[in-house]
C-alpha cells in the first residue's frame, strides 16, 4: 500500500474551528470594550494603552501554558467547551465588577498604576481562559506529525480572523450603538452560545 493510501484524512471543520474564530471575536471584543470602559477614569494615553496591550500579552501567554496541560489532562471538545463557557462568563461580569474597582482605584493609584491594576483584574482573567482554548484546540485537532502544520496553522488564522471580526464589530457597530456594557455581553453571549451545547453534552469527544 502507498504512503499516499494510509496518510491520516484531514481533521474535519467543526466545533473545535467555531470556538477558535468565535473566541478571537470575543477577545478583541472585551479588550476594546475595557479600554473604552477604564477611559472616563484614566484617559486613553500611550501610557493606558500600553498597560492594555501588556496586560493582554501576559494575560494571553499564561493562558497558552495552562491550556496546554489543561488540554493534555482533559482532552475533549466537552472541556474546552466548558473552558470556553467559563471564559465567557468573566467577560460577562467585567463591566459589574468594574462599577466598585473603578470608584477605589481613579483617583488613589494615578494614572500609570490605576490603569495597570483595574486591566489586571478585570481584562486579565477572561483573557487567561480564552487564551487557554488555542492550544486545547491544536490538541484536538493534532493527533499525529501528519497534518500538524496544516492543523495549527488554520486555527491560528481563524482565531486571528475572528480577532478582525471582533475589532471592528465593537468599534464600528457595538460600541456606538448599544455601549460597552452591551458589547461585553453580546461578546460573552456570543461565546457561551456557542460552548453551551458541546459542554453539556453526554458525549465528552
Amino acid at each position: 500500500m502507498s504512503a499516499a493510501a494510509v496518510r491520516r484524512a484531514p481533521a474535519p471543520w467543526g466545533f473545535v474551528e467555531l470556538v477558535k474564530f468565535v473566541s478571537g471575536i470575543t477577545t478583541l471584543a472585551a479588550e476594546l470594550a475595557a479600554a473604552r470602559l477604564i477611559a472616563p477614569a484614566f484617559g486613553a494615553s500611550t501610557i493606558v494603552w500600553a498597560n492594555t496591550i501588556a496586560i493582554a500579552l501576559a494575560a494571553l501567554a499564561i493562558g497558552y501554558w495552562l491550556g496546554g496541560r489543561l488540554a493534555d489532562r482533559h482532552p475533549t471538545a466537552r472541556a474546552m467547551a466548558r473552558g470556553g463557557l467559563a471564559g465567557a462568563v468573566m467577560v460577562a461580569l467585567i463591566p459589574l465588577v468594574a462599577i466598585p474597582l473603578l470608584g477605589v482605584t481613579e483617583d488613589s493609584l494615578g494614572e500609570f498604576g490605576g490603569s495597570f491594576l483595574v486591566q489586571l483584574l478585570l481584562v486579565a482573567p477572561p483573557l487567561v481562559m480564552l487564551g487557554a482554548l488555542t492550544p486545547w484546540s491544536i490538541r484536538l485537532r493534532v493527533d499525529s506529525l501528519d497534518g500538524a502544520g496544516d492543523a495549527t496553522g488554520r486555527l491560528y488564522a481563524l482565531s486571528t480572523a475572528g480577532g478582525l471580526v471582533g475589532n471592528f464589530a465593537a468599534a464600528l457597530a457595538l460600541i456606538p450603538l448599544v455601549g460597552t456594557t452591551w458589547t461585553f455581553i453580546i461578546a460573552a453571549g456570543l461565546l457561551a452560545l456557542t460552548c453551551a451545547p458541546k459542554a453539556w453534552s453526554s458525549k465528552p469527544a
